[in-house]
């Protein structure tokens, strides 16, 4: 009988059949959300980031590729916990590998002194939840494992040929109306140098503002050179980055940010990442107003890109609402399970 090898990928020729798994799981798995291109793979063990550890896992029975698995260990903030995924490649699934890639990631993971466990399973569209049949696999696989969700997020997509420009302007119009004594800033690539401290102050308050329900995730400690840091990441991806933020003229400090990322070899696809306004500027539409600027920069500057990617924290209504307003669409309920030692 042929038996699992759990083999790290060190190389890019492993780093090509770890992608491969990836990419053959993506359709059946998901909708409308390929693999992430082979090159972020690269990225990921290649990187020497300072804030995060990174390790890729290949499975394979008689030199065939079955499953994969990531481990992804903070190094800043958060130093007990890791995030795990493990993917089986759909003709090789129900035979353990999963499990067996479970085991051994959490047994890396408790090497390294961590204590808690997070990963996400993705499941179906919430208004199909009570018409699907029976449980999802990663539910199971989860459950079985000893995990509980602890989050709920969806994944909403808008599709670019769908924007209702009539809708956009009427957001816009409100926005501009609500923001008076706030400027839109826009910019693609690395951040102005002068942006730098507040934005280290914006990404700080992601993690503890953000609704974060029953996950245990302390606050994150962001600085200039973190961040620096991590664009120097999204480049060594291949990912194009446009981000826009909210001067308060007042003061010239950004008080409000969005972010959006573009894979160079996906350029049909964009990823809505964070959205953050400081509490004391909150009720100035702001998030529209930044949203708004950054989809006008992608539809200006981007025109290969088909479709914008978001997910929301089920309980986050003020952003559901805005991202709604804007056209997108939910596609699938994604949760967060954690498992303590």
């Amino acid at each position: 009988m042929n038996h699992l090898i759990i083999e790290q990928v060190v190389s890019r020729p492993m780093a090509d059949r770890w992608h491969a798994v990836q990419a053959a799981c993506a359709p059946v798995d998901h909708q409308e959300l390929p693999a992430d291109p082979v090159a972020e793979v690269y990225e990921r063990i290649e990187s020497d980031r300072t804030d995060e550890r990174r390790e890729l896992w290949l499975g394979l029975v008689a030199d065939i590729p079955v499953v994969v698995g990531e481990l992804t260990m903070p190094l800043l903030d958060n130093r007990a916990n890791a995030v795990v995924d493990v993917r089986t490649h759909p003709r090789f699934r129900r035979r353990g590998h999963a499990s067996a890639m479970f085991e051994h990631l959490a047994a890396r993971a408790r090497g390294y002194d961590r204590m808690k466990l997070m990963g996400f399973v993705c499941e179906t569209p919430p208004e199909n939840i009570a018409a699907s049949a029976g449980v999802t696999p990663g539910v199971s696989f989860a459950t079985k494992v000893g995990a509980r969700p602890v989050t709920t997020e969806v994944r909403r997509l808008l599709r670019i040929a769908d924007i209702d420009d009539a809708q956009l302007e009427r957001l816009r119009a409100e926005a501009l109306d609500r923001s008076v004594g706030y400027s839109a800033v826009q910019w693609e690539g690395p951040a102005p140098a002068e942006f730098l401290d507040d934005l280290a102050v914006l990404e700080s308050r992601l993690s503890t503002d953000a609704p974060m329900e029953q996950l245990d995730w302390e606050p994150e400690d962001w600085s200039p050179a973190r961040y620096r840091e991590r664009e120097a990441s999204m480049a060594a991806r291949g990912r194009s980055q446009l981000v826009a933020a909210a001067r308060y003229d007042a003061s010239g400090r950004l008080v409000a940010l969005t972010e959006m990322g573009i894979a160079r070899a996906q350029p049909e696809i964009a990823y809505q990442w964070s959205t953050i306004v400081e509490p004391d500027h909150r009720g100035h539409r702001l998030g529209v107003l930044v949203k708004l600027a950054n989809l006008d920069a992608l539809r200006a500057n981007l025109p290969s890109v088909q479709s914008v990617n978001t997910w929301n924290a089920g309980v986050n209504d003020h952003m559901v609402a805005i991202n709604e307003a804007m056209g997108f669409q939910a596609i699938e309920q994604w949760r967060e399970w954690q498992l303590e030692f």
